[in-house]
C-alpha cells in the first residue's frame, strides 16, 4: 500500500504515456499517407523503421536537433528516414503528394488528432487544484507537447510547463528537475514527480531529492503497485490516495 505524503505542495508530470498516449499504433499512422498513394508497406516493418530512426536522430540530434536545426526540421527527418528504412525510394520522398502527407502527419501530432488523454487525467488534476497543490511538467518535448495539451482542454490546470527545447536540458539530467523546483519556490522533498520510465523520470527525481512514482500500465502494473508500492502506481488515480 503506498504510503501517504501529506506534505506534498507540487507534483509534476511527465507527458507522453503518463498523461497521454497515440490515439492508434505510430506504426499505422505513418503508414497510412504511403497506402494512401499506392506504396504498400505493413505495419511491422514501419514500426521497426521508425524505431531506427528514432533512435539515429536522438543519438545524432538529441533533444529535437536543439540550437541544430527547429522541431519541425528534426521530424521532416524522421518520417522521411522512417520511409527510406522500408524501402520507399528517395526519388518518391520528393513526391508533392508525400511531401504535403508528411506536413500533415507532423501537424496531426502537434493536436489531439495524434493524442488521447487517459480517462482519469483530468479527475486527477482537479482533485489536485482542489487541494491546492501546483501542478507543472517536466517533459523531454518540442513545442507540440503544449499545443497537445492545450487541443486537449487541460494546459490551464499546469502552473508551468518545461520543454526540454526551450531550456536545452534533457531528462535524465537532474538539472532540469531543479529547474522545475526553483520556477515555483517549492523545494524537492516537497514535490512529487510521475512519469513512465524509471531512468528518465524516477532516478533522476530521486536524485534531486524528490518524491517520485512510475506509473505503469501494462498488465504486471497491479503487482508492480503492490510488490513496490514506494516506487509504481498502477493509474494516476493512485495519486488521490497518497497526496
Amino acid at each position: 500500500m503506498n504510503r501517504r505524503l501529506g506534505h506534498i505542495r507540487l507534483v509534476t508530470f511527465d507527458l507522453y504515456e503518463t498523461l497521454y498516449t497515440p490515439c492508434e499504433p505510430i506504426e499505422k499512422t505513418y503508414a497510412a499517407p504511403l497506402l494512401r498513394h499506392g506504396i504498400h508497406v505493413d505495419t511491422q516493418s514501419v514500426h521497426a523503421g521508425f524505431s531506427q530512426a528514432m533512435k539515429h536522430m536522438r543519438t545524432h540530434y538529441p533533444n529535437y536537433g536543439f540550437g541544430l536545426m527547429n522541431s519541425r526540421q528534426w521530424w521532416r527527418q524522421v518520417i522521411d528516414m522512417t520511409w527510406k528504412n522500408i524501402g520507399v525510394p528517395s526519388s518518391y520522398l520528393g513526391n508533392d503528394r508525400l511531401l504535403t502527407a508528411r506536413e500533415s502527419l507532423i501537424d496531426r501530432f502537434n493536436t489531439s488528432e495524434g493524442y488521447k488523454m487517459f480517462d482519469e487525467v483530468p479527475k486527477v488534476l482537479k482533485y489536485l487544484r482542489m487541494r491546492g497543490i501546483k501542478t507543472g511538467v517536466i517533459s523531454n518535448m518540442d513545442e507540440a507537447g503544449e499545443k497537445v495539451l492545450c487541443h486537449l482542454g487541460i494546459r490551464s490546470y499546469f502552473d508551468f510547463v518545461l520543454k526540454s527545447t526551450t531550456v536545452g536540458i534533457q531528462k535524465p539530467d537532474p538539472r532540469i528537475f531543479e529547474l522545475a523546483l526553483s520556477a515555483v519556490g517549492v523545494p524537492a522533498y516537497d514535490a512529487l514527480h510521475v512519469g513512465d520510465s524509471k531512468e528518465m523520470d524516477f532516478d533522476p527525481a530521486i536524485k534531486v531529492g524528490m518524491n517520485a512514482r512510475i506509473v505503469s500500465r501494462g498488465r504486471d502494473a497491479a503487482d508492480l503497485a503492490a510488490r513496490y508500492p514506494g516506487q509504481y502506481i498502477a493509474s494516476l488515480l493512485d495519486l488521490t490516495r497518497i497526496v
